[in-house]
């Protein structure tokens, strides 16, 4: 057994198990958990004054509000018993692929990985992001490949062999080169030089990261593949690059073969990077995109891909105007993004295999997105209402297009698209078990229908006007619904009739909520009031007055203690043992039309035509804004989730730290 001493710390580090063994060092598990001991077969002083440097000078960690990490950075030196450097320690990255299991379809079948375009675009604009923060900090990655990254389910790359960097010494300027290059990646000014004598600079990875951006978009072509045409012998990659030779060069002399992807399919934007990278940049190095060019050319470009309406993996660019890969699979008799045929106007069976999960509903873009993980497109007007089914594992979504979609979270993806109402769905709801979803709608009817089949199992009818706003009890058995008839009704789910109707509001009844113990009913109006009724004799038993304007939205906290209620321009808290108002919230500038708990009670969501706030339910403080027009809000069942209906006919998907559900900036 080999034990180490941490430099930093003073702990053993004892190494386990069997090493993974490279070039210059031995890679270990150590028992400090999360944790790798690199441990070279020699040392020399240049590695150890250069590994100093860079503990002494990390740069930020551009991710620490997701709990990623971006770069396995060493931690601190290892000396053995005689005082001697002889490696150090670093983070390990778990639970990762390598680059190229990603972006080549054939070990992405081989490892079952469910990977998209959208999942390579956003790795994409990760890795441009992570490589951004590293410039920034002064450093250069020397050896950009597929090798050194590692990519996780949400998307996220970790990039490893940071040890390799060429390294600047702020304090004397002193540079530690990256010794080492990869043919096929390296620039055409350094091929055949010898790195150890040459200071690189950041323009030389700007081309090793487009390298990396057009396998990961064109699945694992390089830029310089194709058919040569010239005459004379055929010039491996390393020549071409040297020569400026690529598929989209002046005069090419090669040209794409069959199943050679093109370029135009790529947002305008990319297009852009790629020819100034290999035309312009061939010409001047520094007219190459740098790491900060393409983030926000491959921002442009993840915002502009629709799901395909005919195949459930198929993302293609608004800019292209129609899925490539679906006439790609026809031509070719392949697809690289296999899924499942969606016929037109029918539902989709829900895949029993189970594929690891690099999917969707994970994927991360770690720039400054303001939170935003991902966008869900396929309404043809604004998204009115969402609700989490109980387990998490599915978004329902009511639209003004009178549909209401349910969504795959563990892929993104559409399951069922339910039709039937005749006008506007304006609330949906998920029974308590998830079975059963209740929508109601401006044609005066609420639905119910099988979550599982996307059956409709039964109209309710007895409302003479709109149904706003419609809700389970606690057990299940029960519904409520808030109509523009003044009134609300009771359901019983079981049977579908009507148990009782509740009148007393004297203007139209925006929002209906159940307590948690679900013998109180709230309900909202533009009469400006909240009314709470005893579930059990229907009776009004409270009314909270306050509001100077309509009532648009109510919910209850999870214990139960408080009401909240949004208006225009503010949120009042309502305790319910007191029957009295806590505290307005104040800070939103137009209507205020869904208020939700996130699920431990500590952050109140609200959401406005404007934009979304996090208000910090202790101190009424307000904690973050999101900006956009939304109708509707909804937390997932871990309250690490927030979705948002919007007028842009979208669902949003914002990510929320963990440890304090506010929304990662």
């Amino acid at each position: 057994m080999t034990v180490f001493t941490c430099a930093s710390t003073g702990q053993s580090i004892t190494l386990l198990g069997k090493p993974k063994i490279s070039g210059e060092a031995k890679v270990w598990q150590t028992n400090r958990n999360g944790y790798l001991a690199k441990i070279y077969h020699s040392q020399t002083p240049e590695r150890v004054q250069k590994l100093a440097v860079m503990i002494a000078h990390r740069p930020k960690e551009p991710n620490s509000h997701l709990n990623h990490i971006s770069f396995a950075w060493p931690k601190s030196v290892l000396k053995d018993a005689h005082g001697d450097c002889v490696g150090f320690l670093m983070p390990e990255i778990k639970q990762a692929k390598e680059l190229i299991d990603i972006y080549n379809p054939k070990r992405r079948k081989d490892l079952k990985l469910e990977v998209d375009w959208r999942f390579l675009h956003t790795t994409a604009l990760n890795i441009a992001s992570i490589i951004e923060a590293i410039h920034i900090s002064d450093y250069v990655l020397g050896d950009i490949k597929p090798q050194n990254i590692l990519v996780n389910d949400r998307a996220l790359p970790s990039i490893i062999d940071t040890d390799s960097f060429q390294v600047r010494n702020p304090v004397n300027g002193k540079i530690y080169r990256c010794p080492v290059g990869s043919p096929d990646y390296t620039p055409p000014e350094l091929i055949d030089q010898d790195f150890s004598s040459i200071d690189q600079t950041e323009v030389h990875d700007r081309f090793r990261l487009a390298v990396i951006i057009y396998q990961l978009l064109f699945s694992g072509q390089s830029p310089f593949a194709g058919t040569w045409i010239g005459a004379g012998k055929d010039p491996d990659t390393n020549d071409r690059i040297r020569q400026g030779l690529w598929l989209y060069a002046p005069n090419s002399l090669i040209q794409p073969v069959e199943w050679i992807i093109s370029l135009e399919i790529v947002h305008p934007e990319v297009q852009r990077c790629f020819l100034r990278c290999f035309n312009d940049g061939y010409q001047n190095s520094n007219l190459r995109p740098t790491a900060e060019d393409w983030v926000k050319a491959l921002r442009l470009a993840v915002n502009e891909l629709t799901l395909c309406g005919k195949v459930d993996s198929h993302y293609y660019s608004r800019t292209y105007g129609k899925c490539y890969w679906c006439d790609r699979s026809i031509k070719l008799g392949i697809d690289i993004f296999p899924g499942l045929f969606r016929p037109k106007q029918a539902a989709v069976a829900v895949s029993t295999s189970q594929p690891e999960a690099f999917a969707a509903d994970k994927i991360i873009e770690n720039v400054a997105t303001v939170g935003r993980i991902h966008t869900l497109q396929g309404h043809s007007n604004s998204v009115y209402s969402l609700a989490f089914s109980p387990d998490g594992k599915i978004i329902a979504s009511g639209s003004f297009d009178k549909t209401i979609k349910l969504w795959n979270v563990g892929t993104g993806r559409e399951i069922y698209t339910l039709q039937g109402h005749s006008s506007y769905v304006n609330s949906v709801a998920f029974s308590p078990d998830g079975k059963t979803l209740a929508s109601g709608s401006d044609d005066k009817t609420i639905k119910l229908w099988d979550v599982t089949t996307g059956g409709q199992i039964r109209t309710l009818q007895g409302h003479s006007s709109c149904v706003q706003s419609v809700a389970f009890s606690p057990d299940g058995k029960t519904l409520a619904s808030g109509s523009y008839d003044r009134t609300i009704k009771l359901w019983d789910v079981t049977t579908g009739g009507q148990i009782r109707t509740l009148k007393g509001h004297s203007s139209w009844v925006q929002s209906v909520a159940f307590s948690p113990d679900g013998k109180t009913l709230a309900s909202g109006s533009r009469d400006t009031t909240i009314k709470l009724w005893d579930m059990i004799t229907g009776a009004q038993i409270h009314i909270f007055q306050g509001h100077s304007n309509w009532v648009q939205s109510v919910a209850f906290s999870p214990d139960g203690k408080t009401l909240a209620s949004g208006s225009f321009g503010n949120i009042k808290l309502w305790g319910m043992t007191t029957g009295t108002q806590i505290h307005t919230l104040q800070g939103h500038s137009n209507w205020v039309g869904s208020v939700a708990f996130s699920p431990d009670g500590k952050t109140l969501a609200s959401g406005s035509s404007g934009d979304i706030k996090l208000w910090d339910m202790t101190t009424g403080a307000q904690i973050h804004t999101l900006q956009g027009y939304f109708f509707s809000i909804a937390f997932s069942r871990n309250g690490k989730i927030l979705a948002s209906g919007s007028d842009d006919k979208t669902i949003k998907i914002w990510q929320l730290a963990s440890s304090t559900n506010t929304a990662t900036k």
